[in-house]
């Protein structure tokens, strides 16, 4: 699914945006990056003093506004800065050690029940594993590094996204589809509120 000028295991960040804008999987209007002064905010509140390098040229390059990547998922600007606290509570609820993410970087959280993150984000490499908490369920790497996250969603865009135009070309409604979802699990019914 990568471009032949884009490496699966090198690419930087603007790279990224320019094969997602190329495949026509977002539009260069919806995307925003952060200021610095808004890094330093997600990074007070996340109780962290650095961030994996890739992850903060995420933020530079489109950190504000990534939707519509990973639709129904909080993991923009605005949920970074109250997401770990709630994913610390999930994990309380269900029984779950929250200090598992008290030296993470919590990154996403998907319809209530699945967080996203990076362990002991001070201490990673530049292009970190990411890990996920799913709801009843284990911690676990999901995608070993956090290029190989970016790209998962992607291709999860691009089947939305084929999907979308077939049920467009047969005359079907998007309510009665099974699109794809672009997030890691398909969403269920959960009691907190979510994008």
């Amino acid at each position: 699914m990568t471009s032949p000028a884009m490496d699966p295991n090198r690419f930087s960040l603007p790279e990224y945006r320019n094969h997602l804008l190329e495949r026509r999987l977002i539009r260069r209007r919806d995307q925003a990056g952060c200021t610095d002064a808004e890094i330093e905010q997600v990074m007070r509140a996340q109780r962290l003093t650095r961030l994996p390098a890739l992850y903060r040229d995420f933020l530079k390059v489109m950190g504000k506004s990534p939707y519509p990547l990973m639709t129904g998922t909080d993991w923009s600007l605005h949920d970074l800065l109250e997401i770990k606290d709630a994913a610390q509570e999930l994990l309380r609820e269900d029984g779950a050690d929250p200090a598992i993410l008290e030296d993470a970087l919590v990154m996403a959280m998907h319809q209530g029940y699945i967080v996203l993150y990076i362990p002991q984000a001070e201490l990673a490499p530049d292009d970190p594993e990411v890990w996920l908490y799913e709801e009843q369920g284990q911690p676990r790497r999901q995608w070993p590094s956090f290029r190989r996250f970016l790209l998962s969603i992607a291709e999860a865009r691009e089947k939305e996204i084929a999907v979308y135009k077939n049920l467009a070309a047969t005359g079907r409604s998007r309510n009665r589809s099974t699109a794809a979802h672009t997030s890691p699990k398909p969403p269920r019914p959960s009691r907190r509120s979510s994008r």
